[in-house]
């Protein structure tokens, strides 16, 4: 949806700012993500899901929650990728009671 070269590294520019900042309040996300590979996520995710309007639109504010959830859904899945099979039933059991 993002169409010019100039709209795209805008996006992306503003998408580095934000996760710069996500970084540097959530040490997680800096132990865990590779800077450039989550950037790139991100702005594939926006360009594939948003108009260029309404990514414009978005506040910075809007604009880090929305990286913040996305990022930590990403968090969430890394989570089980190394579990055994018993340790993933645990966890999806622990998962189940709350």
């Amino acid at each position: 949806m993002v169409s010019t070269n100039f709209q795209q590294q805008a996006m992306v520019k503003r998408i580095e700012q934000v996760v710069s900042t996500l970084m540097k309040e959530e040490s997680i996300y800096k132990e865990d993500f590779d800077y450039r590979e989550i950037i790139e996520h991100l702005s594939q995710f926006f360009k594939d899901n948003l108009s260029v309007e309404n990514f414009n639109l978005m506040s910075d504010e809007k604009l880090k929650e929305r990286c913040d959830r996305i990022m930590s859904i990403q968090l969430l899945a890394k989570i089980g990728e190394n579990f055994t099979p018993e340790q993933m039933a645990i966890f999806e059991e622990a998962i189940k009671r709350k």
